[in-house]
C-alpha cells in the first residue's frame, strides 16, 4: 500500500587571534541567521557536524565556521568558556545561547536570532526554532556568548545532487519509494498530482514545521517529511 505525500496550498571582548578580530556589522548578522535557517529539518545525530545530521554544538560550529568564526571548542559547555559574555538584555542575533538541560551544567546551545527566539539541533525534531520565553527553555537558560568576524557564506555550487541550482534553492529531495503528490484544485479538494518515484530529485526552496514539517518545491507544492520515503540533502 503506498504512502501518500501531502501538498498543502497556502496562499543571522574581543577574541584572541585564535577566533579573529573585529565586529559584525547588521548585514553579516542577518546573513548568519539566514543561512542558519537553511538547515531547519535536518535530522539530530548525536556527535554530527554536516548536513547529514548535527547535534546541537556541531550545528552552531558548522554555521559559524561558514561566517569564519573557526576553532570553537566542539563541545557546548567547552564554547560557552570562550567568547564575550552577553547578558540576556543584549542578546543580538548571531550569539550563542547555552542551557543546562542535563543538570549538571552547559549542554545544550543554539543560535539567537531575534525576536527572542533561537534556532538549535534538538534531540527530539533536529535543526528548528524555539523561543526563549517557552516555559523548558526558560528555565534551563545559561547565558550567552558572542563571537566575531561573520563572513558571508561561500557561494553555492553551480550543481548540487546532479540538479543545476536555482536561486533562492535551500536543497534538495531524493525520493526512496514512490509516493503520490497532492494539490488542491479549485474547489479545494485534494487530487493527486503525480507519483513521485524513487530515484527522482527536486530542488527544496522552503522548509516548515507543519504536519509533521514539509519540503517546499515552488507552485504552492509540499512534500510532507517521511524518512522512510524521501532524504533531504541541505545546501
Amino acid at each position: 500500500m503506498k504512502i501518500l505525500a501531502k501538498v498543502v496550498i497556502t496562499g543571522a571582548l574581543l577574541l584572541p587571534a585564535v577566533f579573529g578580530a573585529g565586529s559584525a556589522s547588521a548585514s553579516s548578522t542577518d546573513d548568519l541567521v539566514e543561512y542558519s535557517k537553511k538547515f531547519i529539518g535536518t535530522p539530530y545525530v548525536w556527535a554530527g557536524e554536516s548536513p547529514k545530521g548535527f547535534d546541537c554544538s556541531g550545528y552552531i560550529t558548522y554555521i559559524y565556521e561558514n561566517f569564519n568564526v573557526n576553532n570553537l571548542p566542539r563541545s557546548s559547555a567547552d564554547q560557552y568558556n570562550v567568547g564575550e559574555t552577553v547578558a540576556k538584555s543584549d542578546l543580538k542575533p548571531g550569539d550563542a545561547v547555552f542551557f543546562n538541560t542535563s543538570g549538571s551544567g552547559v549542554s545544550h546551545a543554539g543560535i539567537y536570532i531575534g525576536d527572542n527566539n533561537f534556532i538549535h539541533a534538538s534531540t527530539s525534531d533536529g535543526v528548528r526554532i524555539n523561543s526563549l520565553d517557552d516555559k523548558y527553555w526558560k528555565n534551563k537558560y545559561v547565558g550567552a556568548k558572542r563571537f566575531t568576524n561573520f563572513d558571508a557564506p561561500p557561494p553555492p555550487p553551480g550543481e548540487f545532487k546532479g540538479l543545476e541550482v536555482k536561486s533562492g534553492q535551500i536543497g534538495v529531495v531524493e525520493i526512496k519509494k514512490s509516493i503520490n503528490l497532492w494539490k488542491r484544485d479549485s474547489n479545494d479538494k485534494l487530487v493527486v498530482e503525480r507519483v513521485l518515484k524513487a530515484g527522482e530529485k527536486y530542488r527544496v526552496y522552503t522548509y516548515d514545521d507543519k504536519h509533521g514539517g514539509q519540503y517546499g518545491l515552488g507552485d504552492n507544492m509540499y512534500i510532507t517529511k517521511m524518512d522512510t520515503h524521501i532524504e533531504y540533502f541541505s545546501l
